[in-house]
């Protein structure tokens, strides 16, 4: 099991934990540019959210893209 690195959450990363040898259910989304993936203080990654961190995360953004865009 992985651990969300926004909530804490146990759930299951198919990239990293190899239980099974299905494909991560976050391969099914739209890949996230650059800008998008979440930065720890020294400039590196972050590890994986659950499902819901990512929806709210990827709602938040595109939220903010589209006020953007009106402004």
């Amino acid at each position: 099991m992985s651990s969300c690195s926004q909530c804490g959450a146990a759930f299951s990363c198919g990239m990293v934990d190899t239980a099974n040898n299905e494909a991560c259910w976050c391969t099914a989304l739209p890949t996230a540019p650059k800008t998008e993936v979440l930065r720890n203080a020294d400039g590196s990654a972050r590890t994986c959210m659950c499902p819901t961190c990512l929806a709210a995360l990827r709602a938040r953004r595109q939220a903010a893209t589209i006020a953007a865009t009106k402004a």
